[in-house]
């Protein structure tokens, strides 16, 4: 390569740069590929108008998935207090959204501090318990009402709903659904891994026909 070709190499790469970088800066700072935390968000008034995405988990009994659209909360990930967002959110909720799911949320920030989202995904904290010593269904359904109890079983192939639903998924004593059963509400987050057939752990009590779960698991040995 000559050194007039090498010059102009080098002078359309400088070129190249000089309009790239401003652009992917623009595209981070209005969440193009930066995800921002409730915080950053909050405390930044110069995002109103812009569209970001932004990570949080929801603040329990915050949401309302009857509303149109769905309003709710999110906090810093994993956070117990501190700042929080407002969401409006346009679409479907995922399955495995409730109580302190860690939502992903894609929208334009308002004058009013909220995030007008149209686009959310979802973390599921993954969450183990061995299932020694926790009862079998054909057990929790001879126990005593309302008494807490931990239960090992199945998630019935094809039961799992969101969080909304009376009835989160149904509780089976084998992996293809059959055996003895019963119905789980739950409004939390279901754990990782939590599919068709998968071995659980759930804990919680009877309370009219339903086991109401307080947490579940996934089970190991």
């Amino acid at each position: 390569m000559n050194k007039r070709a090498r010059n102009r190499l080098i002078g359309v790469t400088i070129l190249i740069l000089v309009v790239a970088v401003p652009v992917l800066v623009s595209v981070m700072m209005t969440g193009g590929s930066y995800v921002q935390t409730v915080g950053d968000v909050v405390s930044n008034s110069s995002l109103v108008g812009t569209r970001v995405k932004v990570t949080g988990s929801v603040v329990a009994g915050s949401w309302d998935k009857k509303t149109n659209p769905m309003l709710f909360r999110i906090r810093g990930e994993g956070a117990t207090g501190g700042p929080e967002l407002n969401v409006i959110y346009n679409g479907s909720a995922p399955n495995a959204f409730g109580n302190d799911t860690v939502a992903i949320l894609t929208g334009t920030i308002t004058k009013a501090g909220t995030i007008d989202a149209n686009e959310m995904s979802t973390k599921c904290p993954s969450k183990y318990e061995t299932k020694s010593d926790a009862a079998t269904i054909a057990a929790l359904l001879a126990a005593p009402v309302d008494a807490p109890i931990r239960v090992q079983g199945f998630l019935k192939p094809g039961s799992l709903k969101d969080a909304a639903a009376a009835e989160r998924f149904t509780f089976s004593s084998k992996a293809d659904g059959t055996g003895d059963s019963v119905p789980v509400a739950f409004q939390g987050s279901m754990p990782a891994g939590a599919t068709d057939g998968s071995g659980l752990v759930v804990f919680g009590k009877m309370e009219s026909g339903v086991f109401v779960a307080t947490g579940v698991a996934i089970a190991t040995k």
